[in-house]
């Protein structure tokens, strides 16, 4: 009697508990990048799908470029055509130092570069073309004798595509911002202001006046600023390393402040032990871009294959009795004469990782594996594959416009006393494209065997279901149960159902009245034969039943 107690409690609590439900509000997708709405997926897989590669579309081809070129912010205009706008980066050789975006000088004769800010056109998304400004000189050429391989620039000229005055976030459509007057944050000349529109630099003398100073100043490190996290009413960037930062690796910062003046750092993302860390290869993140998306926040995840047995050589990031915890430069010392331990080479790629509670703390579940990997030779387009700006949306599809380089990391040394990676050649930064169908990160995956996933309680918001599916290949049918979290015994030693709880399957929503799926839709409305609404559930508790034979789901929401 006392193990028959035992059992019928075992599966009181394991399978039919009495669970919270959660948020499943009308306007948002329901992702399996994590378990959040899961109760259980067993025989299902889950699986990172990996964008098409497009290719290079925005190439660094111009003298002001001869280092490379970076993503900043794209996006497609109401009458069709993309803007967008990037980092130019031109090799200048400096024997005593390199000259940073914020006019301070580094000596680092490993790294000499000027950045500037560019602009690009295109009426497609894939052609683009860069528009002389006139705004600010820049080199007309390359001498490739005077400190070979590395590109000299030569001569100077209006006739450039640079001159962009700020860097900008679209803080509207990433950044989970609803004033419109606040829909894009700027950074002018160190200083940051909020805007309703991105000004028109080229054509109005007096943008800079309509701008609205924002009170205050973006994040610390970086000077980024990524969305407001609603719950803790604080603004969010996220960005490498916090400060001060003496860990032996990089790591994640989340940077908050609830009023632009006072911030705060914490480290949210780091490596963990099921990581590799071997000297050879060693894993860890090299930044992130998270941008807010369907009431979460996800993250395009930067992460770093290092061999810590080809130190880079520089500064060493270490601090020494009286010196400030921030500055530049970090003494050498005898121990470490040449090692800057964040700077090793290596080859990058791009995960896709979540957060439900404002970048805080991110699942690693489906960040165990390249979304976007990187090239498998050192001299791949994209052996660097090292960040990329948030997504645009065209027509059914996501597209990413990312950073690659066709070397590994920090791999071209002018500096005889530090080691060359690449002695004979100079390392390509470009702009490549990868698409792939809206919000088609991660799926659950059936194969032959027909498998059903049962979703955590929610309460019903909405009159329509729907999916993002692939079927095509298979089917998918929904069935809908009231949830009950109390365990009846009546006639479950005979059940053939799945799951116990399949007895509280509401009339007109079983699978047998669902209309069978058989297409690839990012946005499939399941239907039933009666007629049945959503419409009649309204305020009540239900579990989903998706049962799936060769098919992906991506994700579901009730709208």
């Amino acid at each position: 009697m006392f193990l028959w107690v035992a059992t019928a409690a075992f599966w009181s609590g394991a399978v039919h508990g009495a669970e919270a439900a959660v948020d499943v509000d009308a306007r948002h997708w329901q992702f399996f990048i994590d378990d959040y709405v899961i109760a259980r997926g067993t025989g299902l897989d889950r699986v990172v799908h990996q964008p098409r590669a497009r290719g290079v579309v925005v190439a660094n081809d111009r003298p002001w470029e001869s280092n490379g070129v970076a993503p900043g912010y794209f996006a497609r205009k109401a009458d069709g055509s993309f803007v967008g706008y990037y980092s130019a980066i031109t090799w200048v050789p400096d024997p005593e130092g390199k000259i940073s975006r914020n006019g301070k000088i580094q000596k680092d004769r490993a790294q000499q570069y000027v950045v500037a800010d560019a602009y690009a056109t295109s009426a497609d998304g894939i052609h683009w073309d860069k528009p002389a400004l006139g705004l600010v000189e820049a080199p007309t050429g390359i001498d490739w004798k005077a400190f070979p391989p590395f590109p000299s620039p030569v001569g100077s000229s209006r006739e450039n595509n640079l001159g962009v005055p700020f860097g900008v976030t679209d803080l509207g459509s990433y950044g989970n911002v609803t004033d419109p007057s606040r829909r894009f944050a700027l950074s002018v000349e160190g200083r940051a202001y909020f805007a309703a529109e991105i000004p028109d630099f080229i054509h109005d003398r007096a943008w800079k006046a309509k701008l609205v100073d924002a009170g205050g100043a973006f994040s610390p490190r970086g000077g980024a600023l990524h969305f407001w996290d609603a719950a803790n009413a604080e603004w969010v960037a996220l960005v490498q390393n916090a400060i001060p930062h003496w860990l032996p690796s990089r790591e994640i910062a989340r940077f908050a402040s609830k009023d632009l003046k006072t911030w705060t750092s914490e480290i949210v993302l780091a490596p963990d032990s099921a990581d590799p860390h071997r000297p050879d290869y060693y894993d860890e993140p090299m930044g992130i871009i998270p941008f807010h998306a369907d009431g979460v926040v996800l993250g395009i995840l930067s992460w770093i294959h290092t061999d810590r047995t080809t130190p880079d050589g520089g500064p060493v990031m270490e601090r020494t009795p009286g010196s400030p915890v921030q500055g530049w430069p970090w003494p050498k010392t005898e121990a470490h004469p040449n090692n800057w331990p964040w700077a090793r080479k290596g080859a990058n790629e791009l995960r896709i990782t979540i957060s439900r509670d404002g970048g805080k703390t991110w699942d690693r579940k489906a960040s165990r594996e390249p979304w976007i990997p990187h090239g498998t030779e050192e001299d791949s387009y994209n052996r660097l594959v090292i960040g990329s700006a948030p997504p645009v949306r065209v027509g059914d599809e996501d597209w990413f416009y990312t950073a690659v380089c066709d070397g590994d990391h920090l791999s071209t040394r002018a500096n005889a006393t530090q080691r060359n990676y690449y002695s004979d050649r100079v390392r390509r930064g470009q702009i490549a494209l990868f698409t792939q169908k809206h919000n088609r990160y991660v799926s659950l995956r059936a194969n032959t065997q027909l498998e059903t996933l049962i979703t955590k309680p929610f309460v019903v918001s909405g009159e329509n279901l729907q999916l993002n599916v692939d079927a095509s290949r298979g089917r998918v049918r929904v069935a809908i149960a009231e949830y009950k979290p109390v365990l009846t015994l009546k006639n479950t030693t005979d059940s053939v159902d799945p799951h116990l709880m399949e007895q509280n399957v509401l009339a007109g929503f079983t699978r047998d009245d669902c209309v069978p799926i058989e297409a690839n839709n990012i946005e499939q409305v399941v239907q039933f034969k009666q007629g049945a609404s959503l419409r009649a559930l309204q305020g009540r508790r239900v579990v989903l039943f998706v049962e799936m034979v060769d098919a992906d789901l991506y994700s579901f929401r009730i709208q």
